[in-house]
Parts: C-alpha cells; sequence; structure tokens
C-alpha cells in the first residue's frame, strides 16, 4: 500500500500521540569517530535535542542502546538495551518493541535530525493499519525512521535469530504502508563530521 504525502498537512496537535518514541542511539559510528548520541547540539547533546524536537508529540519516549557501557550521561529518559549485540538498528527496534507501552513505536536514528514531528504523525497514524509505516524515497525504505505496531515483533526477533540483520529487509516480512512523497533531504544523516558541521550551519540557533 502506497500514501501519496499531502504536503498542506498541519503538524501534530496540542495533544500527545498515543504512541511510543523510540530514539535509536546504539550504532557504532564508526564514520563520525566519536558516539553521535553524544555530539553537543549548543547546551545539549544531539540525543536531547531529538527527544525535544520529537518528543512532545509522544506520550512515551525510549531510548535504546546497544549495552549500558554507551550511556555517558545520565538522562531523564527510559533505557533499553539491545539483546543481541552486534546487530545493527534491528536489534534497537527488537528492544525498543519489546519495552514499548503502547501500541505504535515510532523509531528514529538517532543522527537523524532533519526528521520532523509532522513526518512522525504521518507515520504513527498509517501504522496503525498494518505492521508499518515506513518512508520511501527514490524506492529506498528507511527502516531506521518508520512506525511499528506490535505486531511486527515476531519479524523482527526472527530476522535476528536468522541473522538477517540488514534492516532494509525487514519490509519484505511485514504488511508495511508506504509513505512515498517526502522531500529525500528529511531522512539525511549525520555520517560523518563534515555532515555535523552542515547540520549545525542549517540550524544555527542551536550552536
Amino acid at each position: 500500500m502506497n500514501v501519496e504525502i499531502d504536503r498542506s498537512h498541519g503538524g501534530p496537535d496540542d495533544s500527545c500521540m498515543q504512541a511510543t518514541l523510540l530514539v535509536l542511539a546504539g550504532g557504532e559510528s564508526r564514520r563520525m569517530g566519536r558516539p553521535k548520541a553524544w555530539l553537543e547540539v549548543g547546551e545539549t547533546t544531539l540525543l536531547r535535542w531529538m527527544v525535544e524536537r520529537l518528543g512532545p508529540a509522544f506520550s512515551e519516549v525510549v531510548v535504546s542502546f546497544a549495552e549500558p557501557e554507551q550511556v555517558e550521561m545520565l538522562v531523564p529518559f527510559r533505557l533499553v538495551f539491545d539483546r543481541k549485540l552486534a546487530a545493527g538498528p534491528l536489534a534497537g527496534i527488537e528492544a525498543g518493541l519489546t519495552a514499548a507501552r503502547h501500541e505504535v513505536t515510532f523509531a528514529v536514528a538517532c543522527d537523524m535530525p532533519y526528521v520532523t514531528p509532522e513526518v512522525a504523525e504521518m507515520a504513527v497514524a498509517a501504522a496503525r493499519g498494518c505492521d508499518a509505516a515506513m518512508p520511501r524515497v527514490n524506492g529506498r525504505a528507511e527502516p531506521v525512521c518508520a512506525a511499528y505496531r506490535r505486531s511486527a515483533l515476531p519479524a523482527v526477533t526472527a530476522a535476528l535469530d536468522a541473522g538477517r540483520l540488514a534492516t532494509a529487509d525487514l519490509a519484505n516480512h511485514l504488511d508495511v504502508t508506504w509513505l512515498e512523497g517526502l522531500d529525500p533531504e528529511l531522512f539525511r544523516s549525520l555520517n560523518t563530521p563534515e555532515d555535523f558541521e552542515r547540520f549545525h550551519d542549517a540550524f544555527p540557533a542551536q550552536r
């Protein structure tokens, strides 16, 4: 199923969605050279900045790390840890879906700061009638910026246990609603120091 985005659609209303925000913060950050979650953004960190940007639209916030050793400072969020180590973002999605108190969870990588609350709201609404709602940009799925219903959890766990760790392949095992027509710039990741510098240039007020 495909959903074409109506660009006239407004953002979330004043009430929180009955859904969970899951920020995936357990990546190894090889190209960045330091953990992305703790990059400084103004007076805060990238992790906190992401939660402050998206969290107000949700009634629950969960942050996933691969293991406790990745938590460099205290944060006022509910933390979960991967069942399978070195399994990439799929393990974080599993941990978050297992812990979430709501039927629908919006998962987003902590290095995707251009994602808007509007995208999150659209994905959550679309996921209520399927296993997952994923943006698809130029034919490429965005599984680490997607909404998942609890019904997706068995497929996620099965993929992990079978060693199928490519997150993009997960959609082949789920009933997915595809969100089409979104601006590709919304899904840019901060993979390198240069990417992070461009993010600062785009959001000078956050310095």
